[in-house]
This record gives C-alpha cells, structure tokens and sequence, in this order.
C-alpha cells in the first residue's frame, strides 16, 4: 500500500506568517510599552546630549494620539496619568506634530503659576532652591561655557525633585518670564540647558496640551558622541563613538 504523500511546507506562506508576526509585536511594543527616541538638540544639557538614545515608556500617562503613530483613534487621551513635576517627557510639537518631537522637563501642571526672574525659577510664587555646582561645557554644544547648578522644586506628591541646569550667561532672552498660569490639561516644560532651549517660555510653544505627550523618558540605552559645530552638521567623532559612560544611565 502507497504511503500518502506528505504536504509540501508553503516556505512563502511561513515567511509572510512571521514578517507580520513580526511587525504587530513591533506595532504594539512601540504603540503601549517603549519606543526609542534619538535627542536631536542640546536643549536638555548636561542631563540628555545631542546623540543619546532614550528609551521611552509609553504607558507612563495613559495613551493618546500621539502613542499610536500619530493614528486619529484617539483625540485626547484615554487612562490620563498626569505627570510629576520634574519628569523628563517627549511630546509633538504642536504646530507640526507628525514631523518634530521634542524632549523637556515638567516644571507646571494645570493650575501652576510658573515665573522666571534673573533666570531663578518660580513655581507658585515659591523660588526652586538652586546651589552652585561650578563652571561646565559639553562637546554637544557650540556654546560650551557656562555654570552648572543644582536645583531643586516640590513635585505633586510633597516630594523634593532634584537635577542639574546648565546656565551659560545673564540676561539671557528667557531669564525673565511671566507669571504665567498654566491652563486646564496643559504642561509647562522647560530645558535644562535654560539658556539654548525653546520651550514653554517661548511664544511659539507656551503650555503643551496633553494629547502632544508621547511619553516619559526613562533611561539612557546608548550614546553617539557627536559634536554641535557652527556652520557644520553634526559630526560623529570617529576615534571616540561612543559615550560608555552614558550607557544605560537612568533619567532624572
């Protein structure tokens, strides 16, 4: 009696079964749980430089827009977790959120009154305390002077929240801002290099609404040690690639 012959495999089928396994697991990981994210600019020196990756997680406030490859599912948000003061947050640019994603630190919340006077942050009328560290620089910068300093404010939960800013010089353009309330679902973010970043004091940007956030940045994966030069793109130093000692550095 003849054996019955058994199927031949569809090699074709078996590819194409796996390529969009592939791509769903890929599609949900970067849509509810992590994505990375490259820091283009030197806005949130001496914390994040130009040439990190971060990874971000995307559940940390709930899921939006913005979450799921900018997809109109959602116009707000859903499971809304407002942030603390203090957390480092990626968000779309409002005016062109498809194309620009921008990195910076939650200093107001809704119902925040936020001022700056002499570059000393306010924060409902009460000064962030700020010690002196001393003078920095950063390859990651064309402006490479400046001082560090400590500062420090009250997040949401009574906690003291901690970090470094760099301040370059006085009289900067937004050493002086506000008062400024921030509005129902809305946030108030600000770079810690204050002195190169355009964020919320800035008439382009003010407060960010909270269908703009992606997510909150949680650590350093990996980080390309590329350098800001005038009248040049940025260039990758090839005799030193990396910055090993950023790698899987926590965000504060």
């Amino acid at each position: 009696m003849a054996k019955a012959e058994t199927p031949k495999k569809n090699v074709i089928a078996e590819y194409l079964q796996l390529i969009v396994s592939v791509v769903v697991i890929v599609f949900v990981v970067r849509s509810f749980i992590f994505e990375p994210f490259r820091i283009p600019s030197p806005s949130m020196d001496p914390t994040l430089k130009t040439g990190d990756y971060v990874i971000v997680s995307k559940f940390s406030y709930g899921f939006g827009r913005q979450s799921i490859f900018d997809i109109p599912l959602i116009n707000d948000r859903i499971f809304w977790r407002e942030p603390k003061r203090g957390n480092v947050v990626v968000f779309a640019d409002p005016i062109t959120p498809r194309t620009k994603k921008l990195i910076k630190r939650v200093v107001g919340v809704p119902g925040d009154v936020i001022e700056v006077r002499d570059s000393l942050l306010y924060i409902n009328g009460v000064a962030a305390d700020r010690d002196y560290i001393g003078p920095g620089s950063s390859n990651a910068d064309i402006e490479t002077s400046g001082d560090f300093f400590t500062e420090t404010f009250e997040s949401q939960n009574g906690k003291d929240h901690e970090h470094v800013i760099w301040d370059k010089y006085p009289n900067a353009m937004f050493d002086n801002f506000g008062p400024y309330t921030v509005p129902e679902d809305h946030l108030f973010f600000m770079g810690d290099n204050r002195d190169n970043s355009s964020d919320s004091r800035s008439s382009s940007l003010r407060a960010v609404h909270r269908k703009f956030v992606m997510g909150r940045a949680q650590f350093v994966l990996f980080s390309l040690n590329i350098e800001q030069a005038p009248n040049r793109r940025n260039r990758l130093k090839r005799s030193n690639p990396f910055r090993w000692d950023r790698f899987f550095r926590g965000i504060r």
